[in-house]
């Protein structure tokens, strides 16, 4: 079996190196008129990763197995160094000039999964740009990634499918319901890149809230924020929106800084760790405000049950008595124009995009709200 998995991994060096020494023989107007050099040679980088990965894991030999491991980050690193270096050496000055098309304006691709992490060619971007719909903002993200993760995704520091979509549904939340988010403070859990949280300010909230687990992330959403003019109130900037960063772990007690603080708490992907169940539930509740919702997606990724997943989370909400999902068609249902979150989505994806979600799992997007008390 190793030696299939060696032809092939030749056969994908043979290719990385064709498409690398093709782009050299060009003229530079030639090999970067296309948008998609960088990130072609970006992922048949990737894939000669995953199948040496793979060899490596079916021989027999231990020492080569080592020599192969303690490899890869160099090789990696190599990499990303040659492409900044292709760059310079072309004199490229707008890096969105080489966004591959399928990467454009938050479109939603397939996702493969490696060693410890699931990745996609559009997470290699330095930046993504998001254009919303409703109010023709475009929101620039700034993605990172470390020299031992080459260009596989890390939780927090690239934008992944499932944020994406719940960007989309806040973008046509505003196009449904008007004014929607205008006046309202929104919190965001598990920020990431804050991507949604700038989508929430964009949008008319007064104010917004990114928070996260992670200090590397806080500082990318940070910066994610300040590039998009969004401020904390004490800022000078008398133009800015208003906005700030905040490292908050999950628990009542971790959230009583933010306690009833917000109109509406977003997240997404958030419900993967069956033991961090309890402690988002806590947190949910904690920094919502009495008549406040809660707007929580998730999608699905290879080896995880979405529909189980979110069922399992819920079972424990139902348990806990704080919080209820608010039913469709229901008195409670916050939105007039529309009637079902999924079925919005739905909507706007195209033919591909719905192929990417149906070989995941699929997705589930639900409204959460406190749960009256009776008197």
């Amino acid at each position: 079996m190793h030696r299939h998995y060696q032809r092939r991994s030749r056969h994908i060096n043979s290719i990385f190196w064709a498409i690398l020494f093709t782009a050299l023989l060009l003229p530079p107007s030639q090999a970067f008129s296309t948008r998609t050099f960088l990130p072609s040679l970006q992922h048949a980088a990737e894939t000669k990763y995953v199948f040496q990965f793979q060899l490596k894991q079916i021989r027999d030999d231990t020492e080569a197995e080592t020599l192969i491991v303690d490899r890869l980050p160099r090789r990696r690193e190599f990499l990303s160094q040659a492409i900044v270096s292709l760059i310079s050496y072309f004199n490229i000055q707008d890096a969105d000039a080489i966004e591959p098309q399928e990467c454009a304006n938050g479109a939603i691709i397939p996702e493969s999964a490696v060693p410890g992490a699931y990745q996609q060619i559009c997470m290699g971007l330095p930046t993504r740009e998001i254009t919303l719909k409703s109010t023709g903002d475009k929101i620039s993200i700034l993605q990172g990634f470390g020299d031992d993760q080459g260009f596989s995704g890390r939780t927090g520091v690239a934008l992944w499918n499932s944020g994406i979509l719940l960007t989309r549904l806040l973008d046509l939340l505003a196009q449904e319901e008007r004014g929607f988010f205008n006046g309202k403070t929104v919190l965001e859990l598990g920020c990431g890149t804050a991507l949604t949280t700038i989508a929430a300010s964009k949008l008319g909230a007064v104010e917004v809230i990114s928070t996260d687990g992670n200090e590397e992330v806080i500082s990318l959403a940070k910066q994610n924020l300040e590039n998009n003019n969004i401020f904390p109130g004490s800022s000078s900037n008398t133009s800015a929106q208003r906005g700030e960063v905040h490292y908050l772990k999950w628990g009542s007690l971790d959230a009583v800084d933010f306690y009833e603080s917000a109109d509406i708490v977003i997240g997404s992907d958030l419900t993967y760790n069956s033991g961090s169940w309890g402690l988002l539930a806590e947190t949910f509740d904690a920094v919502l405000k009495p008549n406040g919702i809660i707007i929580y997606l998730t999608l699905g990724h290879s080896g995880f049950n979405v529909i189980g997943e979110l069922g399992g989370f819920l079972t424990l909400v139902e348990s806990q008595g704080a919080l209820e999902v608010i039913k469709e068609g229901s008195s409670a249902w916050p939105f007039q124009s529309v009637s079902s979150l999924e079925k919005l989505i739905s909507s706007s994806l195209n033919s591909k995009e719905r192929e990417v979600i149906a070989s995941t799992g699929g997705f589930k997007a639900i409204v959460l709200r406190k749960k009256k008390r009776r008197r």
